[in-house]
């Protein structure tokens, strides 16, 4: 009788165990799916994969401009921002002007998630005149131009889009006002507190830590190609080339519609000299001749042994229409002043004799002239 129940104990206990190990075996089994399900993003969801077009030039409340798309270089998915919060294309036809010449607009609704992705035409609204007994008079075509792009509904109220390139000028793409959704802020740094983490660090000099930035796109005698600089991960300091030469940013009223984008962005103040260290520059963008007419964000800049400068460049303000940052040959005049003020600079530091010389050089070029 004892070992009766000595045996009924048993099994209660070891089945009782099994149980308990199987409940840990999927614990521990569900715990591993669930979280290389969570870690596992799938980038070749749109979704997931997509660039943030912040422009809020293209809004329906906007002023007309003569930005066009066509040169725009359009690669993959797309999602429309206002100043960071989301909002997607209208979905009638367009009377404003959202920056351009002929909005396009999206004619049809957009998608439900469960729709994936799908295709929608694209409208071009346009203006034009006609003349009849003796006066002139103004009507539009809704859709005067159109072309298809898909089109996909993601978790969290936003749409991707995958713009193709309008095969003519003075179009571009609508963002409506109406439609604007508030995204959760994220907190970042900002320019001043990344800028003191690099200079925290009293090894770091820019005159050796840069990267190049070369675009002869970026030149003033270069016309609008449908670059952005709000679009760019900037980064750390930068130093300016042109075809293989040093370069600089103008200091002075660059024509709309150059160095590459629509708002031609130049430096509100001279270039310093190397003693003066790195300071910061006011950043101004020209529009319709009006030299200052959008001012951006400040920058940073040093002069560097070799006579050239490096620029600690950040995104511009949202707020100009497709601004870059333009680029000229680095002037002989702005070289010749640094090399003469370099070399007070070594006399008032004690190295008189290389001064004297200089002194004795020019003296007997005068006299013996």
């Amino acid at each position: 009788m004892l070992n009766l129940g000595n045996n009924i104990l048993l099994s209660f206990y070891c089945s009782t165990k099994m149980k308990r190990n199987i409940l840990h075996l999927l614990t521990w089994f569900t715990g591993i799916h669930l979280t290389t399900a969570a870690d596992s993003t799938d980038l070749n969801d749109p979704c997931n994969s997509y660039t943030a077009l912040d422009q809020p030039w293209r809004a329906t409340n906007s002023t007309q401009l003569n930005i066009c798309d066509h040169y725009f270089n359009w690669n993959g998915w797309y999602r429309l921002l206002y100043y960071g919060m989301s909002i997607h294309m209208p979905e009638s036809c367009v009377l404003s002007n959202c920056g351009t010449q002929i909005p396009l607009w999206l004619n049809g609704p957009h998608p439900q998630i469960m729709d994936g992705v799908i295709t929608r035409q694209v409208c071009g609204t346009d203006y034009y005149y006609n003349y009849n007994y003796n006066y002139y008079y103004s009507t539009f075509s809704c859709c005067w131009w159109s072309t298809s792009i898909q089109v996909k509904a993601c978790p969290g109220s936003y749409y991707v889009y995958k713009f193709v390139s309008p095969n003519f000028h003075s179009a571009a793409y609508c963002a409506d006002v109406n439609t604007i959704t508030p995204v959760t802020p994220t907190t970042t740094a900002s320019t001043e507190e990344e800028f003191a983490i690099y200079m925290s660090n009293s090894t770091f000099d820019p005159c050796y830590n840069y990267s190049v930035l070369g675009d002869i796109w970026r030149s003033t005698s270069s016309s609008y190609s449908g670059h952005d600089d709000t679009l760019v991960e900037w980064s750390g300091w930068y130093r300016l080339y042109l075809q293989g030469s040093s370069a600089q940013i103008p200091e002075w009223c660059v024509r709309s519609s150059s160095c590459g984008g629509y708002t031609p962005l130049m430096l509100g103040g001279s270039h310093p000299l190397r003693q003066d260290g790195i300071v910061t520059r006011d950043v101004y963008g020209s529009n319709d001749g009006q030299c200052n007419y959008y001012r951006s964000n400040p920058v940073q800049v040093k002069a560097c042994p070799g006579y050239y400068y490096v620029y600690r460049l950040v995104k511009p303000k949202n707020s100009i229409p497709m601004p870059t940052y333009c680029t000229v040959w680095k002037t002989n005049d702005a070289t010749k002043a640094e090399q003469k003020t370099g070399l007070e600079y070594k006399h008032r530091q004690g190295d008189e004799g290389q001064v004297k010389r200089r002194s004795g050089e020019d003296s007997e070029q005068k006299t013996g002239g």
